[in-house]
């Protein structure tokens, strides 16, 4: 892929040939291994010797839960100003030079930015392999919320590289890429469990529990806990629902974003050829 793409490997040689990868994987994985044994320690009340599912379980929810929130509000840093910075750095006329299809300069771009994040979720599995002491998680379990979790990363920092095109400043990609996020996380899980509990205290209402559900399908932590058992429902099929719902706006944006590198790529886009040239520079 490296070599199909010499933009990706130019950017994988950049970011991970610096000081800062190897101090954030290292900073990030003794914070998650304080915090797990910290968990572990009291759950189990400092007895060693009593181990417990239940108390296994809620240390592997919780540390699944965090991890999603830390990561997917860290992904927009990393990939709000990945064209955009090319713009501010007056590189991107350079970059749109090169017989690179604006698909490739976008793959590059996103495989690029979540690349750091994809390896810190992955040397977090020596931690969740402590949990399987516990009896608290099953091997499908830990492959759902891991997988889940890498392709949640994978997808926010689609939107973040097309906000980042489509804004052209990387404040206003920052802006939009963390809005989205705020979106994904905060405001789905505040009104879908706002709507959930007023559908219990009104169980004939079912506006209230069908768009309670309906929110928190697109809420990333609700279907993390749904696959780590710790929520009754059908979470396989949610996780379909959110990943479509979520690929379906991804794949809108990259459309958008693709007309905007090259506007001579789709005939609709043909407004868009006689536009400011600093907006390519």
């Amino acid at each position: 892929m490296m070599r199909g793409n010499p933009l990706l490997l130019k950017e994988f040689r950049q970011r991970m040939r610096t000081r800062r990868a190897p101090l954030v994987i290292m900073g990030y994985f003794i914070s998650m291994a304080l915090l797990t044994f910290l968990l572990l320690y009291e759950n189990v009340q400092g007895q060693l010797t009593l181990l417990l599912p239940a108390r296994g379980e809620q240390v592997f929810v919780t540390l699944g839960l965090l991890q999603m929130a830390v990561v997917v509000f860290l992904t927009p840093a990393f990939a709000a100003g990945a064209v955009s910075g090319e713009r501010e750095r007056r590189t991107l006329s350079v970059l749109l030079t090169t017989p690179l299809s604006p698909f490739t300069i976008l793959m590059g771009k996103v495989l690029s930015s979540s690349a750091l994040l994809l390896l810190l979720v992955v040397v977090t599995l020596p931690l969740y392999s402590l949990v399987f002491l516990f009896g608290a998680a099953v091997p499908q379990e830990l492959v759902g919320v891991f997988g889940f979790q890498l392709l949640t990363i994978v997808l926010v920092a689609a939107m973040s590289v097309c906000w980042s095109t489509l804004a052209l400043r990387s404040g206003w990609s920052t802006v939009l890429s963390y809005a989205t996020v705020t979106w994904m996380v905060l405001i789905t899980g505040l009104f879908g469990y706002g709507l959930q509990y007023a559908a219990t205290r009104f169980p004939i209402d079912y506006f209230l529990l069908n768009w309670g559900q309906f929110l928190l399908r697109l809420n990333p932590l609700w279907i993390e806990a749904g696959l780590a058992g710790a929520v009754p429902g059908h979470f396989a099929r949610d996780s379909l629902w959110f990943l479509g719902f979520y690929g379906s706006i991804t794949v809108i944006l990259w459309v958008l974003s693709s007309g905007r590198l090259r506007p001579q790529s789709y005939a609709f886009s043909a407004r868009f050829r006689h536009g400011d040239e600093k907006d390519f520079e």
